[in-house]
């Protein structure tokens, strides 16, 4: 379920020039933990995949599938209160950034 997902969202991030300027030049693997499930995915500035057969990473997020689910729609990290984050503050803000700038409309709204 959250492979799936999880999915989409790195579609949308390659497709987005923004998004692609904040990764770093070096691979961050990344690890995303539901109910058991581990789904394991790199970004990098010249790529964003998901890692098959990955089995160590930089970042790990733990939650509840809902939880997890709430994040690739673009909740703030600090929002999701059952998340538990492993890693660097540096690599929370850039993860807390994707998150949010990917699913972030390109809309603007006039008042």
């Amino acid at each position: 379920m959250v492979i799936e997902n999880l999915e989409m969202f790195l579609l949308k991030a390659k497709s987005k020039s923004h998004v692609m300027e904040i990764l770093p030049y070096y691979s961050l693997r990344c690890c995303l933990v539901a109910q058991g499930e581990r789904s394991f995915f790199s970004l990098s500035k010249n790529n964003v995949q998901v890692e098959h057969g990955a089995t160590v990473a930089d970042v790990v997020i733990e939650g509840s599938a809902d939880d997890i689910m709430e994040l690739l729609n673009g909740t703030k990290m600090r929002d999701v209160k059952g998340l538990a984050f492993k890693g660097s503050f540096r690599h929370f803000l850039l993860m807390d950034s994707l998150f949010t700038l990917v699913n972030r409309s390109e809309r603007k709204e006039v008042s």
